[in-house]
């Protein structure tokens, strides 16, 4: 995968993800292994963290050169805490298995187009 590949693939996933997760926090939740019910503030977290990601693609859409590897080490660092909150959430048994595990996936996928597109420099 090339760097414009990558870094393209980063910001058509961030948007897409972002603002259908923001108009439909509840659905996004429940496809995530959520339980509504019980996590009534799931909508408001979800758009907190949905406006995160637009604004992640955001960045890289509208930068180049050195700006735009300062947002995609952000965006690496970003995705790396994501990965490791969904795996200590599975660890202290905060998260169902399923729950962990889609987290987990959903954060290492930009994660590792991101290191791609560093790579690539």
């Amino acid at each position: 995968m090339s760097r414009k590949t990558a870094i393209n693939a980063l910001i058509v996933s961030r948007i897409a993800f972002g603002v259908a997760a923001w108009l439909l926090p509840r659905p996004a939740a429940r496809a995530f292994g959520f339980d509504m019910s019980r996590n009534p503030q799931l909508p408001y977290l979800a758009r907190l963290i949905d406006t995160r990601d637009v604004i992640l693609a955001y960045g890289l859409l509208t930068t180049e050169g050195d700006e735009q590897e300062r947002w995609l080490r952000i965006s690496l660092a970003n995705d790396g805490a994501d990965t490791v909150a969904g795996i200590a959430g599975g660890i202290g048994g905060y998260l169902p298995k399923r729950t962990t595990a889609i987290l987990t996936a959903a954060a290492l996928a930009p994660m590792i187009r991101g290191a791609i597109a560093l790579r690539e420099q």
